[in-house]
């Protein structure tokens, strides 16, 4: 897959960057050793410089080099015994002067055995979903914003007895759940129930959680989505080349306002292969929607609708709060 060229620059000054902040890190270690522990300094420095009597011992090229290697890699062996039992007994990890970095696969290079390392592959996915999703109002949208005073506390027989607030508050902490417990893979949620009730607010909340954890998120609505991906089908425009495979390939994906969208053959077979491809690889996705199960069915073939239908429900019910806060 090929990102646009930005992404790749973006990428790399994120590896540049990390490699950078690493050396300073390791800097202020070693000069707090230096200063507060050093003895533990000086072996530093003896390990240092173990290369350089390498080097002598085989530029000498006398019949014993093969048993003074073998027995200076002893004494650097014990050097290191020394200085890590010395850094533990003071409080510190034995490899608190050990290089760091971010991938230990690459050494933040960004380049693996066979080109890229996927750290830099995961910073390239991490940035189509931020471009994809940069306009939305993820912020605004948090699980301790939600209120449920906004929601009917009297008991609906239609509802097993309970009320709104009931089944509103159960849905909160369901998804409360579902961000603190998010992991690869994971199952998809499939939030229905009428227009107004919550079903944004609590994915974006959701969104927000994930993201903080450093999964990437494409968060949209489907019309929004789908017209994007019309245009990267059809046009072809550098910008938008990344959409189809972004939207597949996120660790999570929200789609939003299920049922806005024109209802084209092109739309269906594109959802359905979106959807599908993402089930199948334990890639979780949350759709929320104001159509009901029959509506659902009537407007989208039976192999989008099951596929739906198939994930984890969550039904939100109430009275517009959008109206009640206003009034």
């Amino acid at each position: 897959m090929s990102y646009p060229s930005a992404y790749y620059d973006e990428a790399q000054r994120v590896i540049d960057k990390r490699r950078f902040d690493n050396s300073l890190e390791e800097n202020r270690r070693a000069q707090e050793i230096n200063d507060k522990l050093p003895a533990a300094a000086e072996l530093v420095e003896q390990l240092a410089g173990t290369i350089d009597k390498l080097a002598k011992i085989i530029l000498d090229r006398d019949e014993n080099v093969a048993q003074r290697v073998e027995k200076l890699k002893e004494e650097n062996l014990s050097m290191q015994d020394k200085l890590a039992e010395l850094l533990t007994k003071n409080g510190y990890p034995a490899d608190y002067l050990d290089e760091i970095y971010t991938c230990q696969k690459c050494k933040d290079t960004g380049i693996g055995e066979n080109g890229r390392c996927e750290c830099f592959h995961e910073l390239l996915r991490q940035i189509a979903a931020k471009k994809l999703s940069e306009s939305l109002p993820i912020g605004l949208s948090t699980f301790d914003s939600f209120e449920l005073k906004y929601y009917s506390d009297i008991k609906d027989p239609k509802l097993g007895g309970l009320s709104p607030r009931n089944i509103m508050e159960q849905n909160l902490r369901s998804c409360e759940k579902y961000a603190e417990n998010f992991h690869l893979p994971y199952e998809s949620v499939f939030m229905s129930g009428g227009t107004g009730l919550g079903k944004t607010h609590l994915s974006l909340a959701i969104a927000k959680k994930v993201i903080e954890k450093e999964y990437s998120v494409v968060y949209g609505s489907v019309p929004d989505l789908l017209r994007r991906i019309e245009t990267a089908h059809f046009d072809r425009r550098e910008d938008d080349a990344d959409v189809i495979f972004t939207v597949k390939e996120c660790d999570l994906l929200v789609l939003d306002d299920l049922g806005a969208e024109f209802s084209t053959q092109f739309y269906i077979s594109t959802l359905y292969d979106i959807i599908n491809t993402r089930l199948n690889f334990g890639r979780p996705t949350i759709v929320s929607t104001n159509l009901t199960s029959e509506e659902l069915v009537q407007r989208y073939t039976d192999r989008i609708a099951s596929r739906l239908l198939s994930m984890k429900r969550m039904l939100f019910v109430g009275s517009d709060i959008r109206v009640s806060k206003r009034s």
